[in-house]
């Protein structure tokens, strides 16, 4: 074969294969939405609550029906909370889903209370607020580029809020000169409208401006939701190195000014 016969049969040849792949593409793209991924919410959970934030993960999987493994360029999300965002933002983070399977994708949402306070009305009095959450996988896919997914979910979280905790009593259960033998019984008032745990509580008690001791308890406690509950703090006193100034004090009927100070660690389960 001449040099000539040669250039012209890899030119056919060539033509040949450019005609065969807009052949495929276009066939690809007559049939993309059969190979098209699918993406769905598996589930959502609480990592992480406390008075000042919540941290929800959002379970999402997706899947690729494709011989090929496609990759995840990123993830826009937008996250609503009483029809008004608060949270959006886009993962970067690339990921590769596995060819003829599904794969598993986590997002990480952050609330901050404080942003409820922002917003207008009385959300921040509701005991559980409605979120909605807004995402789109952006997938690349062979041949056809970019190709969006938007999966939605609609939920409720709970707003937790601080217990308000008081002295209800001072009892005396033991006196004698040398010590006495003292319970405190502090009110909690819980209102939130699910049960919750007083786990610890590091106390300090003044009587008349005075520190008179302190101490700890870790026994758990729980009290019920929307409701209140009493718990015992003993303290022992030592009265010996008070002076008698002390024992008079809890001998005499008029009224003593006290105070009990101190951090308590709560689990909201």
């Amino acid at each position: 074969m001449n040099r000539i016969a040669m250039k012209s049969t890899i030119k056919k040849i060539s033509a040949l294969s450019l005609i065969l792949i807009l052949s495929a593409c276009a066939e690809l793209a007559k049939h993309a939405e059969t190979i098209k991924p699918t993406a769905k919410l598996a589930g959502a959970h609480i990592a992480n609550i406390n008075f000042d934030k919540v941290d929800l993960v959002f379970d999402l999987e997706v899947e690729n029906k494709n011989p090929i493994a496609l990759d995840l360029a990123g993830l826009d999300y937008d996250f609503k909370v009483e029809n008004q965002s608060l949270v959006s933002g886009v993962t970067a983070k690339a990921i590769k889903l596995k060819a003829n399977g599904t794969s598993p994708v986590q997002l990480p949402v952050t609330l901050k209370f404080d942003d409820l306070k922002k917003l207008p009305g009385e959300i921040w009095d509701k005991d559980r607020l409605a979120y909605d959450l807004q995402t789109t996988f952006n997938i690349i896919l062979p041949f056809i580029g970019n190709y969006a997914i938007p999966v939605a979910k609609q939920g409720e979280l709970p707003v937790p809020k601080v217990p308000n905790i008081k002295i209800k009593d001072v009892k005396i259960k033991k006196l004698n000169f040398t010590s006495a033998d003292i319970v405190a019984q502090v009110e909690v008032d819980n209102p939130n409208d699910f049960n919750m745990a007083l786990k610890s509580f590091n106390y300090n008690l003044n009587i008349n401006q005075k520190n008179w001791g302190q101490g700890e308890i870790t026994k758990s406690s729980e009290i019920p939701g929307k409701g209140k509950g009493i718990i015992e703090i003993p303290l022992k006193l030592d009265l010996f190195s008070m002076g008698s100034a002390a024992v008079a004090l809890l001998q005499n009927k008029s009224p003593v000014d006290y105070q009990l100070t101190g951090n308590a660690t709560l689990d909201t389960g």
